[in-house]
């Protein structure tokens, strides 16, 4: 192969990297400016989104407001018709401790109008005058088919004096919400007008809210009965600006508000403006911070314009999106130039790395001799690239020939270890690059061509870093140690199972009943605990030698395990006594179920050397979780004395404990 072929993709790389850094400045750049674009877009949803919510906000005041007011009006209307005869003192009384006036600000007072039929005219001003009102008359003056006159009106102080006598039905506006509410015989309010508490001073436009009283008992099925049995009207007039304070405060904060009455917002029908010059009500909502509501209250309806208070305006930052802009660009600035730095540093590190390579070859070659008397598979690793070498002894240790490995790498030993000991030797080798351990070494399990698996114990340290500070090359060594392991296992396994009869033994069955009480407890279940004995086994030993009596053990073990379930635990405690752990039981009856099996197949003769049998059967003892005992002590404790009562009682049988 010509040398120019190999030299000319290493300069174009080269060209590559070096022009690395402006691609990224442009590339950096385009985002920042779509970043802008979308940050823009975001801040104005944003903004609308917190606009509507002070919009929805601003309705819900009003309407909680006025739920608040019609509280009062009921709680009035209910005095009047349980006290039909209430005195003027009383009514003031009452709705002074309504807090009107004082707790509830907004509402100009609340009073109660009398329906007067033309032939109870004079009857009802002479009785008002009795009370001590002697210029009372109703006014304006005139006849008409029904009068009404507000009686009653507290606080009776200052604007709400005017009121008194005066007949509300005979004007237009009034007498429309007045007979919405008579005849529907629900609370209802009247459109603009003008109150008679004005004085001509700081007037505002007033609208009142009307609650119908009705005689005690009077049926009120229909619109007729209704206006028969109609009494008077217990209601409250309100300053449209007063009202809004009482809903807002002093001011609505971050909205300004216009409210007009109905549904056409004409300069006839604006009741109230937080605006030096009202904005034209035919222009629609020009900016995402305008907005028109249609309120609908007790069978009338507001509209309300809405626009963004300056107060509001001054807390949206709209200077964010270009901030962030142009913050992007100068990030871009910065990362191009940390990537110029980090490219040249690239071809130093890349100089010093076929240095350091050059002096590992010569390293190995030492390294190999030492080695190759030890048995040892061993490893390099390059922990940036993932090459990895092994010798061959390493391959034959799972059955290869290392010829058969290549290409390797770290995937060659990642793939045969076993995966829960992967994780380990994971999390290990982070600590040794860490620093946290000066060595590496795991015990794993790596699969072995024939499908076993052999155990390794693998060492290792990390033997360079790059000039960044990661780690570089590692070098380790892998030594079998299956048969350690094997022999540990053995150790582990007769530490805690019976010799003779592979069963588990006292120490096991212990452990595994103190588990399956708490999960017995935790799960409200039961359990069963089965001690037995086996009757006639001495003078099998005695007639027959140990070696039978061991048979016996054998046979009896076998039997017992053919009749219990997986989850169940056969286990020898010693001598000719065995336990049973039944986790899971249903009932009684189910363990004395399983005792009466386990005693048929144990009275079977059992076959001896030369043709002699032994007959033997067993004594079995049982207490079950919870109800005699519930701790593994007291459980154990009853079963051994249900046995024993078997025993004395004349054997072969079974006993379920019970207190004597």
């Amino acid at each position: 192969m010509n040398p120019t072929d190999t030299t000319l993709p290493v300069a174009v790389k080269a060209k590559l990297w070096r022009g690395l850094p402006g691609l990224v400045l442009v590339g950096g750049l385009v985002l920042s400016a779509l970043m802008y674009v979308q940050n823009r877009h975001n801040l104005e949803e944003q903004q609308s989104a917190l606009f509507q919510s002070e919009v929805r906000k601003a309705v819900e005041m009003i309407e909680t407001r006025m739920g608040t007011y019609l509280q009062i009006l009921r709680a009035t209307g209910g005095l009047l018709k349980t006290q039909p005869q209430v005195s003027r003192e009383q009514f003031h009384k009452f709705i002074d401790q309504q807090g009107v006036g004082t707790d509830h600000t907004g509402i100009q007072g609340v009073g109660f109008a009398r329906l007067i039929r033309p032939q109870e005219l004079s009857a009802h001003i002479e009785s008002v005058r009795r009370e001590g009102a002697v210029n009372y008359t109703i006014r304006p003056e005139g006849e008409r088919p029904l009068y009404s006159s507000v009686v009653y009106l507290a606080p009776p102080l200052g604007r709400n004096l005017r009121a008194i006598g005066y007949d509300m039905y005979a004007e237009p506006v009034r007498h429309l919400a007045m007979q919405r509410a008579a005849d529907t015989g629900e609370i209802s309010l009247t459109g603009k007008v003008r109150l008679v508490q004005e004085t001509g001073q700081d007037e505002q436009a007033g609208f009142l809210v009307y609650a119908p009283i009705y005689r005690e008992g009077a049926p009120l099925t229909n619109v007729e009965e209704r206006r028969a049995d109609l009494v008077g009207w217990v209601y409250a007039p309100f300053r449209m600006n007063d009202f809004l304070t009482g809903v807002y405060g002093e001011h609505t904060g971050n909205l300004l508000i216009d409210i007009y009455d109905g549904v056409e917002a004409t300069p006839a029908n604006l009741m109230h403006t937080e605006q030096a010059t009202p904005r034209d009500p035919k222009d629609k909502p020009s900016t995402i911070y305008e907005s028109v509501q249609t309120l609908h209250l007790l069978g009338h309806t507001w509209t309300l314009h809405m626009r963004a208070s300056d107060l509001m305006l001054s807390r949206i930052d709209a200077r964010l999106p270009t901030l962030l802009g142009l913050g992007g660009a100068l990030m871009s600035l910065v990362l191009a130039y940390l990537i110029w730095v980090l490219v040249t540093r690239r071809e130093r590190a890349i100089a010093m790395a076929v240095k350091m390579n050059d002096a590992l070859v010569q390293e190995r070659a030492k390294l190999s001799a030492i080695i190759a008397g030890t048995h040892a598979g061993t490893w390099e690793w390059n922990v940036q690239t993932g090459k990895t070498t092994f010798n061959e002894h390493w391959a034959q240790l799972i059955g290869y020939q290392l010829s058969e490995l290549e290409p390797t790498s770290i995937e060659t030993w990642s793939r045969r270890a076993h995966p829960d000991d992967l994780k380990a030797s994971e999390a290990l080798l982070q600590q040794h690059f860490n620093g946290e351990l000066e060595y590496y070494e795991c015990e794993a399990r790596m699969r072995h061509k024939e499908g076993h698996w052999v155990w390794v114990l693998d060492r290792g340290q990390l033997a360079s870093r790059t000039p960044d500070g990661k780690p570089l090359m590692m070098y380790g060594t892998h030594l079998d140690i299956t048969h350690h392991k094997q022999l540990e296992e053995s150790y582990k396994h007769g530490a805690h199972h019976d010799q003779l009869t592979g069963l588990p033994n006292r120490t096991l069955l212990a452990d595994r009943l103190e588990h399956s009480l708490l999960v017995a407890q935790r799960n409200h279940e039961s359990l069963a605990l089965m001690f037995m004995d086996i009757d006639g086994f001495k003078q099998v030993n005695d007639t027959h030698g140990h070696e039978a009596g061991d048979l016996v053990l054998q046979t009896m073990a076998r039997r017992i395990q053919r009749c219990i379930r997986a989850s169940d635990t056969l286990a020898r405690i010693g001598g000719d006594e065995f336990v049973v752990l039944l986790p899971d039981v249903t009932d009684e009856h189910h363990a004395w179920v399983l005792a009466e099996k386990i005693g048929a197949i144990a009275r079977e003769p059992i076959p001896l050397a030369e043709g002699a049998t032994a007959c033997v059967s067993l004594s079995i003892g049982i207490a079950l979780y919870p109800e005699h005992g519930q701790d593994a002590a007291t459980l154990t404790e009853h079963a051994d004395q249900a046995m024993y009562k078997v025993k004395k009682g004349g054997k072969n049988a079974a006993e379920i404990y019970h207190e004597d």
